[in-house]
């Protein structure tokens, strides 16, 4: 299993002098949207100077320098929570934080069980090897770059994407609301994807999810 929590108010203010995990929601596409959710919310990137994430799917990524030490990028959401039990057909299980618009949108989303489909999903998940005093990326997709699949409802009345109405500060001294987006998302059984996952700088695997049915050699 994998089960991955993510300090999300780091996510959008980091403390320098602490290195927690932290994760962001990079794309979100399908569900009747009119268009992908916008990337509306700038973030630091935290990683190691002189090198760069091997994630594709990272927005507007700058890298940190000498002088900035760490870099940026643009995202959909700030992740709280990331589980997966690790089977081809699991459920991914993704919890984060968007802004006002974007949760208006996903809102006012008329989903039925025969309406779920999200054509592009994507996740970087980062956290701090302190073993080695480094930076690694602990989950994203690795190919394709954004996973597809459908929201998973395994009933009529039980569609697995809420919205919730009362905001959060992102910090007690700034007054910025978001609101918390929780989805859990299956595979259609028409592609297989190759996730990435790493518990150290150094102990990395590869993971397939998704299941192609109905195909012959």
């Amino acid at each position: 299993m994998f089960d991955l929590p993510c300090d999300w108010r780091a996510g959008f203010v980091m403390d320098p002098t602490k290195k927690q995990r932290l994760g962001y929601v990079t794309a979100l596409n399908g569900l009747g949207l009119a268009r992908p959710l916008a990337s509306d919310i700038t973030v630091y990137t935290p990683f190691n100077t002189g090198a760069a994430p091997t994630y594709s799917g990272l927005v507007g990524y700058t890298a940190p320098s000498a002088g900035v030490p760490t870099g940026s990028c643009k995202c959909i959401g700030v992740v709280e929570h990331f589980s997966w039990n690790g089977g081809v057909k699991d459920p991914i299980s993704l919890s984060f934080y968007v802004s006002a618009e974007n949760a208006a949108q996903l809102r006012a989303l008329r989903l039925s069980a025969k309406n779920t489909a999200i054509s592009e999903l994507g996740w970087w998940i980062a956290d701090y090897d302190q073993e080695v005093k480094k930076w690694f990326e602990a989950a994203f997709p690795k190919a394709p770059d954004r996973v597809s699949g459908k929201v998973n409802a395994p009933g009529k009345r039980d569609i697995r994407l809420h919205v919730v109405t009362d905001p959060e500060k992102v910090a007690p001294n700034i007054d910025v609301n978001v609101y918390r987006v929780h989805v859990e998302i299956v595979p259609t059984g028409t592609v297989q994807h190759t996730l990435h996952f790493a518990s150290s700088d150094l102990k990395q695997l590869v993971k397939s999810w998704g299941l192609v049915v109905g195909t012959m050699a």
